[in-house]
């Protein structure tokens, strides 16, 4: 799929509960994650993240200015290559057509997405956007008040070809033992259909901090792995050894100035996803 600036507004308000879209209330429970959600990743270059963030700023300004339906979350890469992510949470795949239609009847944005995507151009390595499903029935307590968190723990999952059945095989029986263990953790499945290999899951987990990793690590501990059982651990290793390609987890950080939230979504925590224009160049 060829992208291009229009392309890159379809972006999101984000999930797991990943998202609050479409007027849902915070004051509720946490939203359930999107349908749909359309990630627009960029690769940047070696010291141009400054640069980049003044860029991808410039962005979400002119959709805001412009009251444009183009309302997603940036974050950027805490581990692994330098990248930055948006998100935008979609209730089906026609309102991707829908939102890329708005843009382009707004000639004074489009000129505006044209400048400033000329700019953000000189400071990619590389871009690409991918569109994918939720799979609720391999996600676990998904719903979360994504406005509170900071991090995503991001998975990036592909299968074999022909071992579907196995990934979600033991993503169930992972569910399975976490249900039985009453574990307090959350995550959001998504099967990319559009824009990378066949077999490519996205697994998002949201954090408060990065302490919720050494959390993680306690729940994950002996207790847990003798209520898992031998045989189950053994199965989990025959289906990972057999069916998977490659996995490789990063953790990503929100960024609220590259962001261009809903007002329902920017109410759950405005503190944070309204930032002072003069808080210079600290980062969230």
């Amino acid at each position: 799929m060829e992208v291009g600036p229009i392309m890159k507004s379809v972006l999101l308000t984000i999930p797991l509960g990943l998202v609050v879209s479409h007027g849902a209330a915070l004051a509720q429970e946490p939203p359930k994650p999107p349908k749909v959600l359309s990630i627009y990743r960029e690769q940047v270059k070696p010291g141009k993240g400054g640069a980049h963030e003044k860029s991808e700023t410039a962005w979400a300004q002119a959709f805001a200015k412009a009251n444009a339906p183009s309302h997603y979350i940036a974050m950027t890469s805490v581990t692994g290559p330098s990248e930055a992510w948006f998100l935008e949470a979609r209730d089906n795949f026609a309102s991707l057509q829908a939102n890329d239609e708005a843009i382009e009847a707004n000639a004074a944005l489009s000129a505006e997405i044209d400048a400033i995507s000329a700019r953000d151009g000189e400071l990619l390595e590389a871009s690409s956007h991918i569109v994918a499903r939720y799979r609720e029935e391999l996600s676990y307590r998904a719903d979360s008040a994504i406005p509170k968190m900071r991090y995503f723990s991001v998975r990036t999952v592909r299968v074999k070809p022909g071992h579907g059945n196995d990934f979600e095989s033991a993503s169930r029986l992972i569910n399975d033992t976490h249900e039985k263990t009453n574990m307090d953790e959350h995550w959001a499945v998504y099967e990319v259909v559009s824009g990378a290999p066949d077999g490519t899951y996205l697994i998002f987990q949201p954090m408060e901090s990065l302490s919720d990793l050494d959390a993680l690590s306690e729940l994950h501990g002996k207790e847990f792995r003798e209520s898992v059982g031998e045989d189950n651990r053994d199965r989990l290793r025959n289906l990972t050894r057999d069916g998977v390609e490659y996995s490789r987890g990063q953790i990503f950080r929100f960024n609220p100035k590259m962001s261009n939230p809903t007002k329902e979504f920017i109410a759950g925590d405005p503190e944070f996803w309204t930032p002072k224009a003069d808080a210079g160049k600290k980062k969230q």
